[in-house]
């Protein structure tokens, strides 16, 4: 008796050392928790940006059975049906859509919230798309939390991009690659304030802007005469003469932008001699740019220069001493609103040297790193 007793220990405490083993994999319970939805979603359901504050979907469960006296947290689980069934790569929702109490557990989802969610899909197209929803229990913490999850509801619905649109730039006899350069507008719903900064051999070019979702196959083509923008294939091209730096803007809406100053349906393209910085931390003259200098492997500008401390510059992009843009703000997002770059330490009229390198290869990506050089 003693041995099979011993024998019954044994077996037991091997279970429970596979089971914390297999915690590290949240394992799927398909009946876990009973996931149910009101009549609010028809499908097949195509949303809108005229609808976003409309309820896309309300969805309630019960309280998830751990087994013990427990309290669990919730979130929603929204995944691609057909690219991903096992839901390997979800996105994880705790918006202020869910709502956890100890009387209800409730999720509404508005058509933007739902939409936004659906646009973090690494899958996600313009196209109808089956999205499941499911609801994620977790208990306890780190690798040794417990997850269930609900059963899946699934939905056909063709959600909006909100990706920044594009257009490239691309040169007659070229084909249009990941290389191409390119102009970015502000916003997924922004269509007048697209630009770019980009370096351009002679020749003619025209703009081939994508759909939506940033596919090319079928490109609207937009090519141009003396700044305004032509649509077809046929239409002129843009003339570039001479080889160097640009920085271009375009407005495919039918108003004038007032901010960038190009006219509904035009373009301008400006040409840059060089970037450089000013400002007091530059020092006297404070107003004239020194020079910085193009790293065409790198595709960077790059000055090693003695600013002084506690003061502030900017960046500025000149055609010859015309001066053509000014960027300012953080280090990972350079904008023409953004704000002067103050250089480390107190202002104590003394100098240190430092690397700056500028970034602009990047549409609205705009970016630079400032490190000091001990040397």
């Amino acid at each position: 008796m003693n041995t099979i007793f011993k024998i019954t220990i044994f077996v037991f405490s091997l279970i429970i050392f596979g089971s914390c083993e297999n915690d590290k994999d949240p394992v799927v319970s398909k009946n876990g928790v009973l996931l149910r939805k009101d009549q609010t979603i028809v499908t097949p359901t195509i949303l809108t940006q005229d609808i976003n504050t409309t309820v896309f979907a309300k969805l309630n469960w019960d309280k998830t059975d751990n087994g013990v006296t427990s309290v669990s947290t919730y979130s929603i689980i929204i995944s691609d049906h057909d690219a991903d069934p096992n839901f390997e790569n979800p996105i994880e929702y705790n918006g202020l859509g869910l709502e956890v109490s100890p009387e209800s557990r409730i999720c509404t989802f508005s058509v933007k919230e739902f939409n936004d969610n659906m646009n973090k899909l690494a899958t996600f197209k313009c196209s109808e798309m089956n999205i499941d929803i499911r609801v994620k229990s977790k208990l306890g913490i780190a690798e040794n939390a417990l997850y269930q999850y609900s059963n899946p509801i699934t939905v056909a619905v063709t959600g909006y991009s909100t990706r920044q649109p594009i257009i490239a730039f691309v040169k007659d006899g070229e084909i249009r690659t990941d290389s191409t350069p390119t102009i970015v507008s502000s916003s997924f719903d922004i269509i007048n304030d697209y630009q770019g900064y980009m370096y351009l051999e002679p020749g003619n070019y025209k703009f081939y802007q994508p759909d939506a979702c940033l596919n090319y196959d079928f490109p609207t083509i937009y090519g141009g005469n003396f700044g305004t923008l032509e649509t077809g294939n046929s239409t002129n091209g843009i003339v570039i003469t001479t080889a160097g730096h640009y920085f271009i803007k375009a407005n495919l809406s039918n108003e004038n932008n007032s901010t960038t100053l190009v006219p509904a349906m035009s373009y301008s393209i400006s040409p840059i001699t060089s970037f450089g910085i000013f400002g007091a931390a530059k020092g006297v003259p404070t107003g004239v740019n020194k020079p910085m200098v193009y790293n065409a492997s790198t595709k960077k500008w790059e000055l090693t220069f003695d600013l002084l401390k506690g003061r502030k510059f900017k960046f500025r992009s000149v055609n010859g001493t015309t001066p053509v843009t000014v960027l300012g703000g953080v280090p990972t997002n350079l904008t023409e609103t953004g704000t002067d770059i103050k250089v480390p330490g107190e202002d104590d009229t003394t100098k240190q040297k430092y690397n700056i390198v500028l970034d602009v290869s990047n549409p609205r990506k705009y970016t630079y790193s400032l490190i000091l050089n001990p040397n």
